[in-house]
């Protein structure tokens, strides 16, 4: 293991870079890229599923902070 490779908690294959013998092959690697990205997409999505609730509750936030006229009927 040596500085370039990535930290313990984002590679799937540290265990196996950890040990002495013959290094994970191309096709594992690739599969854990793909994996990573997956995983990835997968984080991006569950964002973009809240992002419009967020935008509603900074929006609501921002009209109430302004005291308007009529905010006692709400």
């Amino acid at each position: 293991m040596d500085e370039n490779d990535p930290p313990w908690d984002t590679d799937p294959l540290w265990y196996d870079r950890t040990e002495s013998g013959t290094p994970p092959g191309p096709i594992l690697e690739a599969l854990a890229w793909l994996f990573l990205l997956a995983i990835a997409g997968c984080a991006g999505l569950v964002w973009l599923y809240g992002l419009p609730n967020g935008l509603w509750r900074a929006a609501a936030r921002r009209l109430l902070r302004g005291n308007p006229a009529d905010a006692e009927r709400f």
